[in-house]
Parts: C-alpha cells; sequence; structure tokens
C-alpha cells in the first residue's frame, strides 16, 4: 500500500478483520438461533464460535482490505481520467430537479389512488384518537400529530370531509418525499455522476416496491426520513465545501430540528454525531476553527430542535410519554430469563435456578405474567404489561436484579439482543417479515397495510379506493411477502443487507483517508444504536436507513475520487 494514499496496514487490516469478525460471529449465532430457537453457550460452544469467527472473519478482513486497495490505487493511478464536474446553471438545476420530481411523483401517484385517501396503518390511529380527544400524548411525535390534525381540519373545513384531508395529507407526503429523492439525484449530477448512473438511480427512486408503500402511508418514519435524508445531504455539502450558501446553512439547520422533532431517535442519533464531532475538535488541531464552526452549525440545530419540542409540549399540554419504549431491551431480557431460569412453566428446559428476591422484582416489573407471551422477535407482548414505576422509583432494586442475572444468565441476555435483532443482523433472516401475521388480519406483513378501521371511520377516515383492481394486486403483494420470492432481487428489499453495506462504505473511506465523508455515517451509526435497543425489526424503522444508502455510497464515492487539483471540491 502507498502510505501517503492510503490508510496505513497496520490499522487498515485490524479494521477490516473486526468487520469480518463481527459478520461472522452474527451470522452463525444467528442462524443457530433460527434454527434451534437457543443457544447453550457452553465452553465447546462458545470456543467453536470464537474459534471460527477469528479466523473466518480475519481472512474475510484481509481479503476485503487488498481488494479495496487495488481498486482505490488505480483510481490514483488514472487521475487523468476524472471528469471534470461542470455545475449546472441555476435554471437548469431547477429544470432538472423538476424533471425528476415529476418522473418520480407521476410513478407513485397509481399507489396514492389505489390506498386512497392514504394508508392509515401502524399508530395513526391512536394519533386520530388523541387528536378529537384533545389529550395528547408525546409516544407519538407531537408535530406529527399536529400536522395529521392540520389535514382533518383542512378536509372538514375546506371540502367537507375529513377523508379528503388525509388525502391531501397523504399526496403531499409522497409529494415531499419525491421531492428529497430529486434534490438528491441534482446533487449527483452536480457531483459528476455519469448519466447512466443517474439514469440507475432514478428508476430505483420511481420503482423501488416500498417507496410506493411508504409514500403514502400515514406515519411519522416518512417524514423524519424526508428530513433525515436532507440532513445527510446539507451535511456532505458542509464536509466538501470551504463556502457554501446560506440555504444550505439553512436548510441544514431546518433539517436537524425537524429530524428531532419527527423522531426521538433522531435527537439521539445526533446526540452521537455532536459527540463525534467535538472529539474531532480537540484531535484535529491544525484545522479546529472549521470543525467548530460545523460543531456550533450541529448545535445550533440540536437547540432549536429540543426547544421548539418543548414549545409544541407547552402549546398542547402534553403528558410525557411512558418510558417503557425504553426498555424494550431489558425487558425483553429479564423475560426470556424467567422462561427459562424462573420456574414460569413454559418451557421444558426451565432450570428454575433464579433467586426468589429477583423473581419478586420481575414479577412487580411484568404484570400479569406477562413474561409467559415472551415473542424472541417483538417486546410489545410483554412490554404493554409492564410496571415502569420499578425501574423509576426502585432503581437501584431494579439496576442490582439486572446486573445480578446479567452475571449469572449472560447467554440468555445475549441471545435476547440477537434474537430482537436479528433483522438488522443477518442477511438471511425472514423472521422480519413474519412479526405481525396474524390469521385474521390482512395486510400484516413487513408492509403494514392493515388498519384499524372501526376507529378511524366513527373519526370520518374510511377506505376509498380510486384504483381498486391495484389495491387489491399491492395488498396481495404486500400480505404475502412476495419479495421473499424473488431470487437474489429480494436482498434489496431484506432489513439484514443495510448494516454491511455501510459497514464496508465507511472501511472504504477510511482506507482512502476520507475521514470527513464518514462523518454522515456517524449519524447512520447512531440512528443503528437506537434501532438495537428498539422493540423489533419493522419496515418503517429501517426505511431511513433503506433510501439514504445509494444517495449516501454514489456521493462519497464520487467525492471521494482522485480529480486534478484544480477541480477537486474536497477539503484536505
Amino acid at each position: 500500500m502507498n502510505q501517503n494514499k492510503l490508510l496505513s496496514s497496520k490499522i487498515a487490516y485490524p479494521m477490516f478483520s473486526l468487520m469480518g469478525i463481527f459478520f461472522l460471529f452474527s451470522c452463525l449465532t444467528e442462524h443457530d438461533l433460527a434454527s434451534a430457537g437457543n443457544i447453550h453457550w457452553t465452553g465447546a460452544y462458545t470456543f467453536r464460535v470464537i474459534a471460527i469467527s477469528l479466523t473466518g472473519g480475519i481472512l474475510i478482513g484481509i481479503i476485503l482490505c487488498r481488494v479495496f486497495a487495488k481498486y482505490a490505487e488505480r483510481q490514483f493511478q488514472k487521475p487523468e481520467k476524472a471528469a471534470v464536474i461542470k455545475p449546472m446553471g441555476r435554471k437548469k438545476q431547477l429544470i432538472f430537479f423538476a424533471a425528476s420530481l415529476a418522473l418520480i411523483t407521476l410513478a407513485w401517484l397509481p399507489s396514492w389512488l389505489a390506498y386512497y385517501p392514504g394508508i392509515c396503518s401502524y399508530d395513526s390511529y391512536i394519533q386520530v384518537e388523541q387528536i378529537v380527544s384533545g389529550e395528547y400524548i408525546d409516544h407519538h411525535p407531537i408535530a406529527h400529530t399536529l400536522l395529521i390534525r392540520a389535514a382533518m381540519w383542512l378536509g372538514e373545513n375546506l371540502f367537507g370531509s375529513v377523508n379528503a384531508g388525509i388525502g391531501l395529507y397523504s399526496l403531499i407526503q409522497l409529494i415531499s418525499l419525491s421531492a428529497v429523492f430529486a434534490y438528491g439525484i441534482m446533487l449527483l449530477r452536480n457531483s459528476g455522476a455519469v448519466p447512466g448512473c443517474l439514469f440507475l438511480i432514478q428508476l430505483l427512486c420511481m420503482f423501488y416496491p416500498f417507496h410506493l408503500y411508504m409514500s403514502v402511508t400515514v406515519t411519522k418514519d416518512v417524514y423524519f426520513t424526508v428530513f433525515f435524508l436532507l440532513l445527510l445531504f446539507n451535511l456532505l455539502e458542509f464536509l466538501t465545501h470551504d463556502v457554501y450558501p446560506v440555504r444550505t446553512a439553512l436548510s441544514f439547520l431546518l433539517s436537524t430540528a425537524a429530524m428531532i422533532l419527527f423522531r426521538k431517535n433522531g435527537s439521539y442519533a445526533f446526540a452521537v454525531l455532536l459527540f463525534v464531532l467535538l472529539l474531532t475538535i480537540i484531535i484535529r488541531k491544525k484545522q479546529r476553527q472549521y470543525w467548530k464552526r460545523i460543531f456550533l452549525f450541529a448545535l445550533a440545530g440540536f437547540i432549536i430542535g429540543i426547544l421548539s419540542l418543548n414549545f409544541l409540549f407547552d402549546v398542547t399540554g402534553a403528558s410525557p410519554e411512558d418510558k417503557r419504549e425504553m426498555l424494550s431491551m431489558p425487558i425483553q431480557q429479564l423475560a426470556r430469563t424467567m422462561i427459562y431460569h424462573g420456574g414460569a412453566g413454559v418451557l421444558a428446559e426451565d432450570d428454575n435456578t433464579m433467586g426468589e428476591a429477583e423473581k419478586s422484582l420481575i414479577n412487580d416489573f411484568i404484570l400479569s405474567e406477562a413474561y409467559k407471551d415472551y415473542d424472541a422477535h417483538i417486546s410489545d407482548p410483554v412490554k404493554r404489561h409492564t410496571n415502569t414505576y420499578v425501574v423509576r422509583y426502585r432503581a437501584k432494586d431494579f439496576i442490582s436484579a439486572y446486573l445480578k442475572l446479567l452475571s449469572k444468565y449472560p447467554g440468555d441476555f445475549l441471545n435476547a439482543v440477537l434474537e430482537i435483532n436479528s433483522g438488522y443482523l443477518y442477511p438471511w433472516d425472514v423472521s422480519h417479515a413474519h412479526i405481525n401475521v396474524n390469521e385474521q388480519l390482512k395486510g400484516m406483513g413487513y408492509i403494514q397495510t392493515c388498519w384499524t378501521e372501526y376507529s378511524l371511520t366513527e373519526n370520518g377516515i374510511y377506505k376509498d379506493s380510486k384504483w381498486d383492481t391495484l389495491h387489491k394486486r399491492m395488498e396481495e403483494w404486500a400480505d404475502e411477502n412476495a419479495y421473499l420470492t424473488l431470487p437474489l432481487l429480494k436482498y434489496l428489499f431484506m432489513p439484514g443487507i443495510w448494516l454491511w453495506l455501510y459497514l464496508l462504505l465507511f472501511g472504504y473511506l477510511a482506507l482512502r483517508k476520507k475521514f470527513r465523508l464518514c462523518l454522515p455515517l456517524i449519524l447512520v451509526f447512531g440512528y443503528y444504536a437506537t434501532l438495537f435497543l428498539g422493540p423489533t425489526v419493522q419496515l418503517r424503522y429501517l426505511y431511513p436507513i433503506m433510501c439514504a444508502f445509494p444517495f449516501l455510497a454514489l456521493l462519497c464515492l464520487i467525492k471521494s475520487r482522485p480529480c486534478p487539483p484544480a477541480i477537486n471540491t474536497d477539503i484536505h
């Protein structure tokens, strides 16, 4: 390796090897859990998993590192072939953006007609109930609930129909998502992407099946995706230009604040980014002023988001949410340990070795023996019956019992973590598609299109498809998880592939010493951290990650390629 151009082999090989070890460990353990339902972490099994993960992972890491290094060195050897970037004028940019937006919107409109007024699945019925009662709870973002409220009000007062208001909401949402995709495509064009690449990305945005469903689904996650992508685009502009327009700075502040307003995960993920920026200021002394500027912009956006959230709390008089959502992982771990070691009478292999004090605390925490309803892939069956008073007011007892059980049954705690996150870690996982499947209800697959109709209908929201034939076809595709039957193509839809793609992108950029371009990935990994602690694997949770990758990967690869100094827009 050329040490002046690539990361030192002393760092590069271990970095890729760690990725390989993590990948093999995840695949081995997730496969065993999927086939056996449980792992007994005996000495022999642990040794086998560690030995295979280490030897195979290091080999995979070395191969990947050498392949990426060869590709990077080839790029260095042919900088003269790098295309000169010719940014479009303002008028041409507007035409290009409008054309891309129009094509995506037209491709998605049939879905809007088929599912008119929109897909009111997930938590929308709860939010409508809050709107009607006037009693808001912050379990669902207040900003999104107020957006639905505005749509209902407009529908009733302008069109004489609440349903028409929801139809307008889903149409505006569809256009908003189309717009951020079109903006991403325009950035690719301005960065020097070849026409063939732009054409493929345009087609992907238009016809990727999940976009057709999510664009018209009334859920907070779609608007969160819009602002998540916009923030990533703005962050890349900050990192690759010395001077950037005022509109980019304002867009950065807006997208940061809005992302925080539309999902709490956004604030946690952004806090990780702020921490890394602060470390960068400390480490990169020669460029401290540059990093301080970005950090202060980021901090300002974060503060605006938090203040806006508090303002909405005050205006609506909303009650804070119950903290059980944040306890999804401990709930799963304690419930699993109880049915394997607490004498619950659920499993034949229950050895009843748990201490009475720990049993008593779990019974106080998980009411009505709800741990018997434990589902390894979703915490909701147990979570909805938890008493968070125990954690809040008996924190010392709870932490003491938790740590004692962790030290006594580490294998069960690890199994709980691995199983609930199998959809994120294991590329061949299919459990994500069947978590909510219900024999009595249709539309409960990985793509959820099922409504709580009785609750919504009484508030004026009802199914009124304008294209019934298409609606039936799309329902069949969604309900039967038809994407799993597609050879090879199914991996474009499987949730377990995306983490590894992001890690490979991070590895390549780090190998090329493009550490600034790694910063947007920090936000992605921060968001992933919140998913790993979450209640289950669902399309809507992962949707921002899936949407961002094609844009982020191409923009980072384009901006990291060698260019003649006169046209290189990357800061060194």
